[in-house]
């Protein structure tokens, strides 16, 4: 973990409450901290720094079952195909990083990813800002993130039919080497930020895996400065396996469409206005010869200069939506 963050975090477990988090026990290669610990003085939870991997979910928070997919390996080369195809040509890659970058327009300001998977819109966000910073609840992913960031590429097996692999290898192109892009291990439901951090920030194609879908969107407003632009984008494949239909963000015959009703959610804390962008397409590669094609809907909200602040103290923090 670089040490430019550490004035960035607070304790994820005492919020809304933001105590900051304290380093101790610190091991540092250059300006890496490789080992140690982050301690909040105001609960006592201690999270650890391992292999330069801050882990920063809150102790005894359980891993939903649907997320905790995303630690196999085959499904980290399915995202390691979808996020870094179009670098080395492949037919099946689509432009989505473009599109969402052009719609994000202009922006100022550290970045934020969250829900960063393998870390391709961080790496665009540091390319633009200077600083991103990636979180994601898989730690494999994480690591991919960090390792992608620091060797500059990757090489990868995938599958190609039945147990026969091939293997992908892709190099960042330089733009994609400026700027300074962190990844941790953090939760989207609570991240671990202080408010008003962020002068850009960005959830794309999380919003609709996560059991509490409004408090994650709350969580980005709150940590986006005066002013800043958020991103969001999301298939809205909704799913009563992963939250109730009264927890959606639209997408019942009661709401409407859930582009809209995104919209009207974000525009709904003072200070902040929002419209609908293009849909982007992207792809996901199972196999040589599976695809996934996905539509995501995209909305942009801005938050205006020295506008009111951007949250009530314990909006979305009541026991109804602990991870838990």
């Amino acid at each position: 973990m670089i040490e430019a963050i550490l004035d960035f975090l607070v304790c994820p477990a005492c919020l809304p409450q933001e105590h900051a988090l304290h380093l101790t026990a610190g091991k540092r290669e250059g300006g890496d901290i490789v080992a140690g610990a982050l301690t909040c003085p105001a609960c006592g939870a201690a999270y650890a720094i391992e292999d330069g991997i801050a882990d920063l979910v809150p102790p005894g928070t359980a891993v939903p079952a649907p997320q905790a997919k995303y630690e196999r390996e085959r499904l980290a080369a399915s995202y390691l195909w979808s996020h870094f195809s179009d670098l080395w040509d492949d037919p099946e890659a689509t432009g989505a990083y473009a599109a969402w970058m052009a719609a994000l327009g202009d922006c100022a300001g550290a970045g934020l990813d969250a829900g960063c998977a393998v870390g391709r819109f961080t790496l665009e966000l540091a390319a633009r800002t200077g600083l991103a910073v990636g979180i994601d609840l898989s730690r494999n992913f994480v690591a991919l993130a960090r390792r992608i960031a620091r060797d500059g590429g990757l090489s990868f097996d995938a599958p190609w039919q039945g147990r026969i692999t091939t293997r992908f290898d892709f190099a960042l192109p330089q733009r994609l080497r400026r700027g300074t892009a962190e990844f941790v291990r953090a939760d989207a439901l609570r991240l671990p930020f202080a408010r008003e951090r962020f002068g850009v920030a960005a959830s794309l194609n999380v919003v609709d895996k996560l059991p509490a879908p409004r408090r994650h969107i709350t969580e980005c407003q709150r940590v986006c400065a005066a002013p800043a632009t958020l991103l969001v984008a999301d298939p809205f494949s909704w799913s009563p396996e992963i939250a109730a239909p009264g927890d959606w963000i639209g997408g019942t015959p009661e709401t409407g469409p859930s582009g809209p009703c995104l919209a009207a959610l974000l525009e709904d804390v003072p200070g902040w206005s929002a419209q609908e962008s293009v849909g982007v397409a992207w792809s996901i590669r199972d196999h040589a010869n599976r695809f996934e094609r996905i539509r995501s809907e995209t909305v942009v909200a801005r938050r205006a200069p020295a506008s009111c602040p951007v949250l009530e103290e314990d909006r979305h923090y009541d026991e109804g939506n602990s991870l838990e």
